[in-house]
């Protein structure tokens, strides 16, 4: 009977074990997700800076930069830059939007 009582009380404890392990489990899981960035497709963080053109390859879409913040090298659809001229000064106007963990593989070094 003893023996009996003894075995009811280790599988009462390995089955809080049991319990306590999964529940840690889960809960890591759960902060883990509650931690990820969640993907809002808003663009966020706009923001603005003065410049002045340094050079440009319409042709190409290609256009240079210098603002107080560095040099920057931007490209837009050529069209974008028929009126763009060397020497012009510019407002360049950036902002994010978060689209979420890229897929592993999908973007290539150089």
């Amino acid at each position: 009977m003893a023996e009996e009582r003894v075995r009811a009380e280790n599988v009462t404890k390995t089955m809080h074990v049991f319990a306590t392990l999964a529940s840690l489990v889960f809960l890591g899981a759960s902060m883990a997700s509650a931690q990820a960035p969640k993907p809002t497709g808003e663009v966020v963080n706009r923001h603005a800076m003065e410049g002045e053109v340094t050079k440009v390859d319409a042709k190409k879409g290609w256009v240079d930069v210098k603002t107080s913040e560095g040099l920057m090298k931007l490209h837009y659809p050529p069209e974008a830059l028929d009126s763009i001229k060397k020497g012009d000064s510019v407002t360049v106007e950036l902002g994010i939007k978060d689209h979420g963990p890229a897929p592993s593989g999908s973007v290539k070094s150089k």
